[in-house]
């Protein structure tokens, strides 16, 4: 192919930054946009519909997880299981000598919680196979934003109830809330968590290039998550993008562009919090201690699992699955069912004890610098997000929060870190 006028009529270009800072304009040949196309069903599945239809708890991934398992096999991981076995092996024999409420329910929980590795390890490895990732979040922003238009004409007819959420008493609001957007997801809290991936990305990538083509697809993630009413999703976002900008702050802010544009969002934040709003509103009553879904999630959830744990073990907790045997006059009182604690960590806390605990902070910690994730603007943005989501919501069995680990501790979009300025330098390869 001419390097002086690079065309492809099956493929698409793409545009990445080495390490040395001088951008490479890539053209994608078919296969690689092939791969695209094959990933792009399952993307979907992913972010829309893994949850819709199905009982509490579960979703189509786990359903899908031997077929990941296979595809896995084929590639050559043939020990996850076996890895898996070991690694929770420990848990399970002070478990067993501690006692166990429901065997059965211990033993189709770990199997669940088998079908949520598998996913995560099977995702991962197929988004690192992807050769141009960019386009992919690209093409789920253009779908989400279809969506969400489609589901604000819904809204003005007896159906929005199916894509709206319109109960208002679990909000802890006193009915002045508008409906919050959840498209086909359980609750407004989980969609706007699984865009919020897209809203880091399509945020950093206006700033390192602020042109139209990154504006526009900026606003049409950033619609849809106001649409949410995600007070959680939008703090949590602030926050990793806050710290992952930190460091470059003084050289985004020598590029006039980049300086606009972060100046536009502080006066958007400053906005929303300020003008009376749904979601000034909910920051009032969180500040004031009276949202119901906050404490929910995090001191209740707590006490919950302390509960839980303490009946068998503080130290190794009570075993999974057997949280929703647990009775207690406290829990009730606190509004909880017996399907799930709603906080990642005490949720930890309630199966593993003390010692889950201090594992799960170890290994993210330790993965945190092995992995370097302090290099990159947009991996930075993500452990925040994913280590501020797992105090404040999730569970052991959320297929969602492992893969926002995943985005923080794998090398996924380089040109994103935000350290480097972007030079005139252009420089053509070939895939």
């Amino acid at each position: 192919m001419n390097r002086n006028n690079p065309t492809n009529s099956a493929g698409t270009n793409n545009l990445t930054i080495s390490s040395s800072g001088i951008e490479h304009r890539t053209v994608h040949t078919a296969p690689a946009a092939l791969y695209i196309h094959k990933l792009l069903p399952v993307a979907v599945l992913y972010f829309f519909l893994n949850s819709t239809g199905l009982p509490v708890g579960l979703y189509y991934t786990a359903m899908l997880s031997p077929l990941f398992f296979l595809w896995l096999y084929v590639e050559g991981k043939r020990w996850l299981t076996l890895k898996f076995a070991v690694c929770l092996s420990p848990f399970v024999a002070m478990h067993i000598v501690h006692g166990l409420d429901s065997p059965f329910y211990y033993a189709r929980s770990t199997l669940l919680l088998w079908t949520v590795f598998i996913t995560v390890y099977a995702f991962r490895g197929a988004l690192l196979k992807c050769k141009n990732i960019e386009r992919l979040f690209e093409q789920l922003i253009v779908l989400n934003f279809c969506a969400a238009m489609i589901a604000l004409v819904i809204l003005f007819t007896p159906a929005r109830e199916i894509l709206w959420s319109t109960d208002f008493s679990d909000l802890g609001g006193d009915g002045g809330w508008a409906p919050r957007l959840r498209l086909l997801t359980l609750e407004p809290s989980v969609y706007a968590s699984l865009m919020s991936p897209l809203l880091i990305f399509t945020v950093l990538r206006l700033l390192r290039d602020a042109g139209k083509r990154n504006f526009i697809y900026a606003a049409m993630i950033t619609i849809p998550l106001l649409l949410s009413q995600s007070f959680g999703a939008f703090s949590m976002c602030t926050a990793g993008l806050a710290v992952g900008l930190f460091p470059r702050l003084r050289r985004l802010l020598r590029r006039k562009n980049s300086s606009l544009f972060l100046g536009l969002g502080l006066i958007l934040v400053a906005g929303i919090l300020i003008v009376p709003n749904p979601l000034s509103r909910r920051a009032t009553q969180i500040a004031a201690g009276k949202d119901s879904s906050a404490h929910s999630r995090t001191n209740n959830a707590f006490i919950e699992a302390f509960l839980v744990a303490d009946s068998r073990s503080l130290w190794w907790g009570a075993g999974l699955g057997q949280a929703k045997l647990f009775e207690s006059k406290v829990v009730r009182s606190l509004g909880f069912t017996k399907t799930s604690i709603p906080n990642s960590i005490a949720d930890t806390f309630a199966n593993f004890g003390i010692i889950g605990v201090f594992v799960k902070f170890t290994i993210e910690i330790y993965l945190f610098f092995h992995t370097r994730v302090y290099t990159n603007t947009f991996r930075l943005a993500m452990f925040v997000y994913a280590f501020l989501l797992q105090l404040t919501g999730s569970h052991i069995m959320e297929v969602q929060e492992y893969l926002l680990w995943c985005f923080a501790f794998s090398p996924f979009f380089p040109a994103l870190d935000l350290r480097n300025s972007v030079p005139r330098a252009v420089r053509l390869t070939v895939d």
